[in-house]
């Protein structure tokens, strides 16, 4: 594990990023489209509970959410992100949950248990508020009959409300 960690440190230098995560938990909400790639869109409401960073597990940040979509689709997540600056203002973030899934009178994504898959580019407007634009990929990575997936954009606005 200690190897894993050395040439993940090393990568990310070469390239010339450096993992600084947020410092405190977070509330973000999103807004945007449900199935962006195909004809018959909706729109997509969230929200979203970021804990503060792991920091004794390479700075992973835990996240539990919400969201639901203009079809009646509705669904929540348990997963983590990981907070890479770019530069001082600039932060991009990978991020993978676990999703349960009910699509209301929207599309049928072949079953209940989903997995997300996105990553997110976020400008810092201060040290605990962050405006990002994300884009993030909904299947059930083939545990049930038929998997269409899904691709959702989303505009998403955290902070850190003095209550955390």
């Amino acid at each position: 594990m200690k190897n894993l960690k050395l040439a993940l440190a090393a990568g990310l230098l070469s390239f010339g990023l450096t993992a600084q995560a947020e410092e405190t938990s977070a509330l973000a909400i999103s807004a945007g489209v449900f199935d962006v790639s195909k004809d018959d869109t909706a729109g997509e409401l969230g929200l979203e509970y970021r804990f503060a960073p792991l920091e004794s597990f390479y700075n992973i940040i835990p996240a539990v959410g919400i969201a639901a979509n203009s079809d009646g689709g509705y669904w929540a997540h348990a997963g983590v992100r990981y907070d890479i600056d770019l530069s001082e203002n600039w932060v991009l973030t990978p991020n993978f949950a676990v999703v349960g899934y009910e699509k209301g009178g929207g599309k049928d994504l072949g079953h209940g248990l989903e997995f997300r898959s996105g990553l997110e580019i976020a400008y810092k407007l201060n040290q605990s508020s962050h405006l990002g634009l994300a884009i993030y990929h909904l299947s059930h990575a083939g545990i049930g009959g038929d998997n269409p997936g899904q691709e959702s954009v989303i505009l998403s606005y955290s902070f850190s409300p003095d209550f955390f």
